[in-house]
């Protein structure tokens, strides 16, 4: 849905997301000026950090990697501490096992490998001249220096946590006091921004209550039931990125 949600965002020449996982959005919305980018996940950030700073060395170990049962199941109970040997593995875990469980090697039509490979060259240099942060949402926007009102207003934040009530891996999972502490720093950051959530009568009550605006995405279907995905916002849709 990056392309339909992206309509809804304004102009900006700073672009911050707090949550930026495999980088959906991202990868999918012309590249701004300049962008702050968070995950608090320690393999997210790693890989990021390895493809953007390291990729000759992470490329060569890749074209190495046997793609097997034996590496599936060391690396399925061995975790690295090396850099580039541990976003190797969180690649390996998250692209050649089923559904990205990180329990089941798979073996499909299409060649992984080379897609992968082809894919690190377009990832390192579309993050190029990207930071990269790895912290709780509360503390990021403390950390970025936004001086005056224009540079506020040139800044758009983006939020795609992990949804309330769904499978994720965000430690425990997001709780409703996450949601509110994350409806507070966006509002205390005086910045525009948009969050993408479903229709969680949770959600919908603190979007109310703070007068943030509710868009309307769409639906979306998986393998268990049919959720009404939202955008909420704090200004209106007068300008839009495209």
């Amino acid at each position: 849905m990056a392309k339909e949600i992206q309509k809804y965002f304004p102009k900006h020449n700073l672009y911050i997301e707090p949550f930026f996982g495999a980088g959906g959005m991202f990868f999918n919305k012309p590249k701004a000026k300049y962008n702050i980018l968070n995950d608090l996940d320690s393999d997210v950030f790693n890989l990021f950090q390895v493809v953007s700073l390291r990729k000759q060395e992470l490329e060569e170990l890749f074209l190495q990697m046997p793609v097997s049962e034996d590496l599936s199941k060391h690396w399925g109970t061995t975790q690295e501490t090396d850099p580039i040997r541990k976003a190797l593995r969180f690649l390996f875990l998250s692209n050649y096992s089923f559904m990205g469980h990180m329990e089941t090697l798979k073996f499909e039509r299409n060649n992984t490998s080379k897609i992968l490979h082809e894919n690190l060259k377009k990832t390192h240099e579309f993050l190029f001249g990207c930071q990269f942060m790895n912290a709780d949402f509360r503390d990021i926007f403390k950390k970025i220096a936004l001086r005056n009102d224009a540079g506020k207003r040139d800044a758009f934040i983006y939020c795609d946590p992990p949804y309330l009530d769904t499978g994720n891996n965000y430690e425990s999972g997001f709780t409703n006091k996450d949601s509110e502490d994350l409806f507070k720093a966006l509002i205390e950051s005086g910045c525009k921004f948009a969050m993408s959530e479903f229709n969680h009568p949770f959600i919908m009550e603190q979007a109310k209550d703070n007068g943030l605006i509710i868009e309307t995405i769409g639906e979306r279907l998986n393998l268990d039931n049919r959720r009404i995905e939202i955008l909420v916002t704090n200004y209106k849709n007068n300008a839009t990125l495209f």
